[in-house]
């Protein structure tokens, strides 16, 4: 797994214009943090947040990022589903197996976008911006 997946990720994409951002993903800290176990059970995670299961196309699309970030992973994490917990303005997605969640990381508001656009089933053609 990605044991720095929060670190490295933070410098790419988790810079946002909204500074309550970073104070409201301190409930998910425990989570990211590089001394926290490599999984730990969606339970744990749904006694802080409102849990949402997410469809299979989000599931899809969610582990697809996993692996795009630093570092890039060349296998894909244990998974059956993936979650998105909310608390204040933050958002951690978790990719998850067994009631275990493997593989998280925060989502920015761009990603959060994107996600629900897979959600609706929205597409676009080329050079068209949504």
């Amino acid at each position: 797994m990605k044991p720095h997946i929060a670190a490295a990720f933070a410098p790419s994409c988790l810079v946002t214009s909204t500074p309550a951002f970073a104070g409201d993903a301190d409930v998910f800290d425990r989570w990211l943090d590089q001394q926290a176990p490599e999984c730990v059970p969606v339970s744990d995670i749904n006694s802080v947040s409102t849990v949402t299961n997410l469809t299979p196309e989000q599931f899809q699309f969610v582990r697809a990022l996993y692996v795009a970030i630093p570092p890039v992973s060349q296998t894909l994490p244990p998974s059956d589903h993936a979650v998105m917990a909310t608390s204040g303005g933050a958002v951690l997605l978790a990719i998850v197996a067994d009631g275990q969640a493997c593989a998280r990381f925060l989502a920015p508001e761009f990603i959060q976008r994107m996600l629900s656009q897979v959600g609706k089933g929205m597409t676009v053609g080329l050079g068209t911006p949504l």
